[in-house]
C-alpha cells in the first residue's frame, strides 16, 4: 500500500494487477508514474472503473474504494488497443486529458 500525502488517498494493489505487471514487464514505478502524471482519463460506466493512460503506452485500470483507490488491473498498449477496438466509445468515456489523479 502507497500513501499519498496531498489527496489523503492510498493506493492497493489487487494480486491481479500485480500479476499482470509482472507478466506484461511494467514495473511499479511506471504505474505510479501513470497515475500522478496521465496523458488522459477514460471513464468504464459498465464497470465503474478509470482508465488513466500513460505516455508510454501502458494503461492503469483502478476504482475509488472510500479514501483508497485500487489499482485492478495494468495493460500494456496491446491489451488496451484490444479493448478499445471491442467496445469504443459505447462502453468508454474519455475524460480530459492530462488528468492528474494524486
Amino acid at each position: 500500500m502507497f500513501s499519498d500525502d496531498k489527496t489523503g488517498f492510498s493506493i492497493v494493489f489487487s494480486k491481479h494487477a500485480l500479476r499482470r505487471m509482472h507478466d506484461r514487464k511494467i514495473s511499479l514505478d511506471e504505474v505510479l508514474d501513470v497515475l500522478s502524471n496521465p496523458l488522459g482519463v477514460i471513464y468504464d460506466g459498465l464497470k465503474d472503473v478509470y482508465i488513466v493512460l500513460g505516455y508510454q503506452g501502458s494503461a492503469v485500470v483502478y476504482a475509488f474504494r472510500a479514501s483508497r483507490i485500487e489499482v485492478l488491473t495494468v495493460l500494456g498498449k496491446r491489451e488496451f488497443s484490444a479493448l478499445q477496438k471491442k467496445y469504443g466509445v459505447q462502453r468508454y468515456k474519455a475524460l480530459w486529458p492530462g488528468t492528474c489523479i494524486l
